[in-house]
């Protein structure tokens, strides 16, 4: 089997499980009596624990272990711990469970990016065309959960997100490509860093790799002269602003659709729509990013995720749902493309792991944000939470258009 068939089955295996979590893991946590407020304080915990464990665990791993090898023991580890997801039932059971799951279960996506983007940069695979089985997995289990959710709710969605898990550990051991080695006198970093900023968000060549800085610890990436830039942060902290705007919808759009008397089927098909238009992105991924370029895709991924959440509390009837469920690749697909394909064009490779997890950690640290203010906001009613949401994205449009600012300023003054 091709190596990228079998980073696809990893993200197919992963996904899985998250598409059970992301719009039906609220529910559960519903069926244990939990207000709307505690669930929106426990759905942040993941989000606030990446902040530490994405970044610290993505540089243990690019310094120590293989990609294929770390990846199979921290799904292992998340797959047996969120099986106390069975008995836990109080707040406090389940902020515990959710603490441990999340240190070896966030790091999972941008540990799997990095082992993507490494299979596209050496030319074995396209990033796009990998990483849409995990969208089309998505779906399946939108679909499976919505038509298996109300009596057999903890059942379905506990055990399939296990089962999830499991199989993308037994997956990621297929893979196996060796850690990226760096010579302990002479390591590689980026030269000119805030000029390869400037030319990566105007779509030219790829930033130059020069000798100079040794990889001691991931305190070495905010040095100065390395890739983690003032412009670098505000293009990342865009992108997370745009993704973490989707932190209401995550937790309250199954509670939101269920109130106004949908099904759990409709509610598993609506967010299937939404997935087929990023499938629809990541297959042509090559071909859009060419024509709109790294710069090109944030902008447009922010835009969608203003328009969908100032619509999202107005649209009530199936049809106009589903439509409205389109911009979800704009809104997700373009701004994770976007991220993901900025995020490894600026780094170099031996921290290609730790870089995917500083995107991750900011991205978190938005939405765990976000999902608190969402839970209480939404206590209010569905209007306060998205509109707050739409506004947090129109915030990620001006801290993109900053990024570019500060890039292109320090580019020209030196």
């Amino acid at each position: 089997m091709p190596l990228s068939a079998r980073v696809a089955a990893i993200f197919a295996a992963y996904f899985f499980g998250l598409g059970l979590f992301l719009p039906f893991f609220p529910l559960v946590l519903a069926s244990s009596g939990l207000s709307a407020g505690e669930i929106g304080t426990l759905l942040a915990v993941p989000m606030v624990v990446r902040l530490a464990a994405n970044p610290l665990i993505g540089a243990i791993v690019d310094r120590f272990g293989t990609p294929g090898r770390a990846i199979a023991l921290l799904s292992i580890i998340a797959a047996i711990a969120f099986s106390g997801f069975f008995v836990a039932k109080s707040f406090l059971a389940s902020a515990l469970l959710l603490v441990a799951i999340s240190i070896a279960w966030s790091p999972l996506m941008p540990l799997g990016d990095a082992l993507a983007a490494r299979v596209e940069r050496e030319g074995k695979g396209d990033y796009g065309r990998m990483r849409l089985w995990g969208s089309v997995s998505f779906i399946v289990a939108n679909v499976i959960g919505g038509g298996l959710i109300g009596e057999w709710t903890v059942t379905v969605v506990v055990g399939g997100i296990v089962a999830g898990l499991f199989a993308a550990g037994l997956a990621a051991l297929t893979v196996s490509l060796p850690r990226v080695e760096v010579d302990e006198n002479e390591s590689v970093s980026i030269a000119s860093p805030d000029l390869a900023l400037a030319e990566v968000v105007d779509d030219e060549a790829p930033p130059a790799i020069a000798a100079g800085t040794r990889r001691r610890g991931l305190g070495e990436l905010f040095r100065e002269g390395t890739f983690v830039t003032p412009g670098f942060l505000l293009v990342i902290l865009a992108a997370g602003c745009a993704q973490g705007s989707h932190a209401a919808y995550y937790a309250f759009s199954a509670l939101h659709w269920s109130q106004a008397g949908l099904s759990g089927t409709a509610v598993g098909v609506f967010w299937g729509v939404g997935v087929i238009t990023e499938i629809a992105l990541f297959a042509a991924s090559a071909r859009v990013r060419a024509v709109l370029g790294i710069n090109g895709l944030l902008a447009i991924g922010i835009a969608g995720a203003v328009l969908r959440w100032l619509l999202f509390p107005l649209v009530e009837a199936p049809l106009s749902i589903v439509l409205l469920q389109l911009l979800h690749g704009l809104s997700f697909g373009a701004t994770h493309l976007g991220a993901v394909a900025f995020v490894a064009r600026m780094a170099p490779p031996q921290w290609a792991g730790a870089a995917q997890g500083i995107n991750s950690m900011i991205i978190g640290a938005v939405t765990a944000l976000a999902s608190a203010v969402a839970g209480y906001l939404y206590a209010l009613g569905a209007m306060p939470a998205f509109a707050a949401m739409s506004v947090l994205a129109a915030a990620g449009g001006v801290f993109l258009l900053a990024g570019l600012v500060v890039a292109r300023a320090d580019a020209s003054s030196r």
